[in-house]
């Protein structure tokens, strides 16, 4: 048993070896850059809210800094609005606007359609689907 001994390496196997750990690092950063995106890392998918088959809000409650615009966008086949309008349901409870902002109703968004609300008051916006109210399709704002 030669304990102690190293065997030599080729060039070859040394370049082999740099250009995988040369390939491994640049795959890692491609897939933690990916990773970060997925978790909001792009301002663009953190100010889209899907309106989903579920009768839900995608996400259901989305922090943005005030002056920014969030888009409603409908991917299923069923009629959704993004109402913040207390004088439109019932039971005016399910909306909620901070003092001095106003009221917005999006009106229908069919399916692949969408709409738009640029939030210019801080404070919390709770806000409703007419269609799907009593599915409960409610969503929330965070204005900060």
């Amino acid at each position: 048993m030669n304990v102690g001994t190293e065997k030599s390496i080729g060039p070859k196997a040394r370049n082999n070896r740099r250009d995988f750990l040369r390939i491994a690092g640049v795959m890692g950063i491609v897939v933690t850059a990916g990773a970060l995106s997925a978790c909001g890392g792009s301002s663009e998918k953190s100010k889209t809210i899907k309106m989903t088959k579920e009768m839900t809000f995608n996400p259901a409650t989305l922090t943005i800094k005030r002056g920014e615009t969030v888009t409603w966008k409908n991917d299923y086949d069923l009629v959704h609005t993004a109402t913040a309008d207390p004088s439109k349901v019932e039971d005016q409870t399910l909306v909620e606007l901070p003092a001095g902002a106003a009221a917005w109703d999006s009106g229908n968004i069919a399916k692949d359609q969408e709409w738009s609300h640029t939030f210019e008051s801080p404070g919390n916006y709770r806000y409703v689907c007419l269609p799907h109210l009593m599915a409960g399709m409610v969503g929330e704002i965070i204005v900060e």
